[in-house]
């Protein structure tokens, strides 16, 4: 089978798979489906996280950075591996493609890439469901899989892989999992509970609100009746009591019967705080600030503090992740040459929301170099600029002269007298 052929026949339209099972127990064994419909299709807060995440990841500038023996850096903003980043297959753009990664990262704590053909330079780059893969093992113990085999029937197809230096035609990038090495943790796991708790509680304020915000109860009779009566008496309840249309209306028992509440109001089971403790947790695990996925924890004072953190702590460190693999993934097929190396990057002085840091870090430097504790090159180098080739830029600035000790009882050249003009 040509490969153009296995593409137009096995791979799945991006962004066609969905799934999950409601249940009060967290502790049941939840697959990578489960985990798509309950959490990523119906919480909110962890489609928010996901959503605040994929899209700062996929707003960076990407750049390939060329390294030569002696460790010096040239930014390249023109390679066939860019090229191919920004339009990965037919049918997505790099922002489409890093997206659906990024969730899938997210959702199932892996994601497997295709590329394609099988030799030579990529044309194309899918995203792969995880949820219909694989992963096949070597029966001595190998730390490395032997194959990945996706889908199912007449389209199933093995990928192998080689087990001395792991190369295949699928990448996968994976979160680390303590329980099985082959496969990622999905972060909705520790977060099962929290997630849960939220679902379950708007579940249950939408069922008060659809019968009039009253929690359910039992009717008592004095004394015994007939099930004839008990079975009137249910039918009364649906039709007078329950649903949108009937919220408000007024139930009248009548023969000793009495109605009592059996469930807990929301104030009593503190919905709210119920609610909102869920909350943070499912951010937390996601690595979200809460100002950025509810607006009762954002103020116009916190929300650059919010995007900093979640650059710093969560997109800096999984874009290098991607990157590094990707890197590996891509570059050995285009040869750059035994002398240099080249690796894929990002901008991060692209990113607005970093400029605070930026900012810091530069006053840092400043105060350094007139302190003397540091060269202004060290400093550049701190920053991420070249080294200037200048005089005393490689020595320390003595503090108050800004001169190198070199020079520091050097005085300065008398004035050029400028010689007067004659009148005219």
């Amino acid at each position: 089978m040509k490969w153009w052929t296995f593409r137009k026949k096995a791979l799945p339209a991006p962004g066609s798979t969905a799934f999950f099972v409601t249940g009060l127990t967290s502790a049941v064994t939840r697959t990578i489906k489960q985990y798509a419909g309950e959490g990523y299709e119906q919480n909110p807060i962890v489609y928010a996280c996901i959503s605040r995440i994929a899209e700062a990841c996929s707003s960076v500038k990407l750049e390939v950075h060329k390294l030569d023996s002696q460790g010096n850096k040239t930014v390249l903003n023109k390679h066939k591996v860019l090229d191919l980043l920004k339009r990965p297959n037919p049918t997505q753009t790099w922002v489409d493609f890093i997206i659906e990664l990024i969730a899938w990262h997210r959702v199932a704590g892996e994601v497997f890439i295709l590329r394609l053909p099988e030799k030579g330079p990529a044309a194309e780059l899918y995203c792969l469901d995880p949820s219909m893969i694989q992963v096949e093992r070597d029966a001595n113990g190998s730390a490395v899989p032997t194959a990945y085999v996706y889908g199912t029937g007449p389209n199933k197809r093995t990928f192998p892989v080689n087990i001395v230096t792991g190369e295949s035609q699928v990448l996968h990038i994976k979160t680390f999992n303590p329980s099985d090495p082959f496969r990622g943790l999905p972060p909705m796991k520790p977060a099962a509970r929290a997630i849960d708790t939220h679902n379950h509680g708007a579940q249950w304020n939408s069922n008060l609100l659809l019968n009039g915000a009253r929690p359910s109860g039992i009717v008592e009779f004095a004394s015994t009746v007939a099930d004839s009566v008990l079975s009137q008496m249910r039918e009364f309840f649906k039709k007078a009591w329950q649903g949108v249309v009937n919220a408000g209306n007024i139930p009248i028992l009548t023969g000793g019967a009495k109605f009592t509440p059996l469930s807990h109001t929301p104030k009593d089971m503190d919905f709210e705080k119920s609610m909102g403790e869920a909350a943070k947790n499912v951010a937390l695990v996601f690595g979200v600030p809460l100002p950025l996925v509810t607006m009762e924890a954002s103020t116009f004072s916190n929300m650059d503090a919010a995007y900093e953190r979640l650059w710093i702590d969560t997109v800096m460190p999984l874009l290098g992740s991607i990157l590094g693999a990707l890197t590996n993934f891509l570059m050995p097929l285009y040869g750059s040459g035994s002398s240099s190396v080249e690796i894929l990057a990002y901008n991060a002085d692209s990113v607005s929301a970093l400029e605070p840091r930026r900012t810091r870090l530069f006053t840092r430097m400043q105060a350094a170099v007139a302190g003397s504790l540091i060269t202004p090159n060290e400093a550049r180098a701190e920053m991420g600029f070249e080294d200037i080739k200048t005089d005393g830029a490689n020595s320390l600035l003595v503090a108050g002269t800004m001169k190198t000790l070199d020079h520091i009882n050097d005085k300065p050249p008398a004035p050029v007298a400028t010689p007067a003009k004659e009148p005219a």
